[in-house]
């Protein structure tokens, strides 16, 4: 624990800001991750991503968007495949030509 509070509350009351960060309080502005394991492990997953109070990722809300991803992508596919069996034209996709820019170019891609 005194490890803990040697890179978090030890340095906020040390700039006299301890009243707004430095630990898990209410009132606190703090950005906080919850990890499955000690973080320094190679094992150790993200569960939940919280910052300025809002939380950014989640793991259990991630499966659910993963699935309904999938579920998006599948109806999309089978609504080509229709059009296509409909004899609507199907176009290839083309790779974009990228241009590589040097400081001496004097086209401007922007």
């Amino acid at each position: 624990m005194q490890a803990l509070k040697l890179i978090t509350l030890n340095p906020a009351k040390m700039l006299h800001i301890d009243d707004k960060v430095g630990s898990i309080k209410v009132g606190k502005s703090a950005d906080l991750v919850l990890w499955t394991d000690n973080p320094l492990s190679i094992y150790a997953k993200v569960n939940t991503t919280i910052i300025d109070g809002q939380v950014y990722y989640d793991k259990n809300d991630d499966a659910k968007l993963q699935e309904d991803i999938k579920k998006e992508r599948a109806r999309i596919i089978a609504k080509l495949i229709v059009e296509k069996n409909k004899g609507a034209k199907v176009i290839k996709p083309q790779a974009k030509k990228q241009h590589h820019f040097h400081c001496d170019s004097e086209e401007s891609g922007f």
